[in-house]
């Protein structure tokens, strides 16, 4: 028969607890019960109590401390958990021999493998769910964790978002699922911050952005709050999403939904939770450009005017099948994420083009080193003038300025794009200084220098 102290909420193993200042606060309750000899022989009091270990040394973060609420055959108490871990949650029946004075500390339940750090909540469609299929070097670190979708704690391992014991789950997914950036950019955060980390898989597969939007269908902006809300507080949304909207007609309205989807979530989050974005890759074999290409401009759009949204641009990935990234590519973006977060990188954005001279000047800004052109024939880039498409006949860079000269004189208004179509260019503009590619822009208009 049970006695001294079990754990039934609060608590998991493998949990990873969000950070706020340097510390967590953790409720965690229970049973108790005492040994019926104990009972016998006779006990002068009973106090269920817990402590905190390091895992790695067994050294004690605080010692045995008696639950601050105790009823009969429950118990319940609060801790501050101080970030970093991993640690041991230890529990026990204190009951003192009403004879001797001894304390006889009956066993109790342990949560293992516990963590003070930073949540993510994983958004989006299939590239944000995991479908890169193939080898690449994307081990398991056991300062990672995953909130799988059964509801337990683990540590993390492809697939995040995996379909075990999650058949009521909204975001599990209907086919085989693969790999994502995010164990990658978790190993990485851990590097920068010394905290683990916990990832809470969201996203689902073809999802449009309306199954996101709170004003709309929302099922899956709904799944992913009761989500945000299980695990109390996550530090930032990771999204990869709309390829799907970029083919359904509802590339126009990306921008609004999108906004939506970030004012909705912060309020339910109660602050203004970060959003760290992926502007498009891009999808083999269709001919949809102009759904792409409306996409990637909200998506910028939204970095620029939105605060707290940040961007980094998916172009130029290797792919795993038509539209999903290969795990090699997702290894790098994941490590990228990282560096945009932790080390405050942003991916190079045009913010002026002018005509001086018959050629074009593009300015860029988040440039640490110098633009590199990879593609000397600059087919990344298009011009289009009065009289339509302009070919380009040369391409060159120094520090943050590109300048394209086009094979003819330009009449009448000029726009320029970067990166556009339904699959860019394979070897986008990048900064040398941090590796990250340039974001794509469409039709851009240029002006006369002055």
């Amino acid at each position: 028969m049970f006695y001294g102290t079990t754990i039934t909420h609060g608590v998991d193993p493998w949990q990873v607890f969000q950070r706020v200042n340097g510390r967590a606060r953790v409720r965690v309750g229970g049973l108790w019960r005492l040994e019926d000899g104990a009972a016998r022989a006779g006990v002068s009091a009973q106090e269920p109590s817990i402590r905190l270990v390091r895992e790695e040394d067994g050294s004690c973060v605080f010692d045995w401390t008696r639950a601050q609420s105790i009823t009969d055959g429950r118990w319940e108490t609060e801790f501050d958990m101080p970030e970093g871990g991993l640690y041991r949650l230890e529990t026990c029946l204190d009951a003192v021999s009403a004879k001797s004075g001894e304390h006889w500390r009956f066993h109790g339940d342990m949560r293992m493998h516990l963590g003070c750090g930073d949540v993510f909540v994983i958004a989006g469609q299939s590239n944000a769910a995991g479908y890169g299929k193939g080898i690449a070097w994307d081990a398991p670190d056991v300062r990672v964790h995953v909130k799988r979708n059964s509801g337990l704690w683990d540590m993390a391992a492809h697939p995040l978002n995996d379909a075990t014991d999650a058949a009521d789950c909204p975001n599990a997914p209907m086919g085989q699922v693969g790999t994502s950036p995010f164990l990658s950019f978790g190993r990485r955060h851990a590097d920068f911050t010394g905290c683990p980390v916990g990832l809470i898989p969201a996203a689902q597969g073809g999802s449009p952005l309306k199954a996101w939007d709170p004003a709309r269908d929302g099922y899956l902006y709904n799944n992913m709050i009761a989500k945000l809300h299980a695990v109390g507080r996550a530090a930032a949304i990771l999204w990869y999403q709309g390829c799907t909207d970029a083919s359904n007609g509802e590339a126009d309205i990306y921008f609004e939904g999108f906004e939506r989807l970030v004012n909705a979530t912060r309020r339910e989050a109660g602050f203004d939770i970060p959003f760290y974005t992926f502007q498009l890759a891009g999808v083999l074999g269709r001919a949809e450009d102009r759904g792409w290409d409306a996409v990637r401009q909200a998506q910028r759009r939204a970095a620029r005017e939105i605060p707290g949204v940040y961007i980094l641009s998916a172009a130029g990935s290797g792919m795993a099948d038509n539209i999903h990234i290969s795990p090699s590519s997702n290894v790098l973006l994941g490590e990228q994420l990282s560096y945009v977060m932790d080390r405050g990188w942003r991916a190079p954005d045009l913010i002026s083009a002018q005509l001086r001279g018959g050629k074009i000047e593009l300015k860029y800004e988040n440039v640490r080193g110098e633009l590199s052109v990879r593609d000397p024939l600059a087919r990344g880039f298009a011009l289009r003038d009065a009289f339509g498409e302009v070919a380009i006949s040369e391409i060159a860079a120094m520090a943050n300025t590109v300048t394209l000269t086009p094979a003819r004189a330009l009449c009448g208004r000029v726009f320029v794009s970067a990166s556009c179509g339904s699959m860019p260019d394979v070897y986008p503009l990048m900064d040398s200084g941090t590796g990250l590619c340039a974001l794509s822009f469409f039709d851009e208009p240029v002006s006369a220098k002055k």
